[in-house]
C-alpha cells in the first residue's frame, strides 16, 4: 500500500486477478470454464490497456502516483482512459471488470463453493480501496 510508482500497484493487482480467475477453474463445471474464459479475456484487455498507457504517462513526465493529479490538465483524454481502466480493474459496476468478477463469483456459487465466493467479494472490496488511489 505504500507504493509510490504507478507501475507497481498494477503488477501487484495481477496476483489478485489470477486468484479471481482461478475461482472459475476451481469449479470444474461448464459455467466455471465459461466464466474463466470471460475473466481471462477481460483481464487481458484491461492489462494491455493499462500497460499501454504507462509508457504514454512517462512521456508526460508522470512516474509517481502523486503526479497523476496534474494529468487531467495536461492530457485529459489519457487521464480519462486511465481512470476508466483503473475503475474497471477495481470492479466498479457498469464496467467490464465488474462483469468478469460477477460471472466468476456467480459460477462459484453455482458449483457449491459457498465460502469461496464471499471471500472473493471481500478481497475485491479491499482491492477496490487499494486501486482507488490511482484514478
Amino acid at each position: 500500500m505504500a507504493q509510490t510508482k504507478v507501475k507497481r500497484p498494477l503488477a501487484h493487482s495481477s496476483i489478485g486477478h489470477v486468484g479471481y480467475i482461478r475461482t472459475g477453474f476451481s469449479c470444474g463445471t461448464i459455467e466455471g470454464i465459461q466464466s474463466l474464459l470471460i475473466g481471462i479475456f477481460i483481464y487481458a484487455s484491461m492489462t494491455i490497456d493499462a500497460f499501454a498507457i504507462v509508457p504514454a504517462l512517462r512521456q508526460t513526465r508522470v512516474k509517481y502516483i502523486a503526479d497523476l493529479g496534474a494529468l487531467a490538465k495536461t492530457n485529459p483524454i489519457l487521464a480519462m482512459t486511465f481512470s476508466i481502466t483503473m475503475f474497471s480493474y477495481a470492479g466498479i459496476p457498469p464496467l467490464a471488470g465488474f462483469c468478469s468478477k460477477f460471472y466468476l463469483f456467480f459460477a462459484a456459487l453455482g458449483c457449491g463453493a459457498y465460502f469461496l465466493a464471499p471471500v472473493g467479494v471481500v478481497t475485491s472490496v479491499i482491492g477496490r480501496w487499494a486501486a482507488g488511489r490511482l484514478p
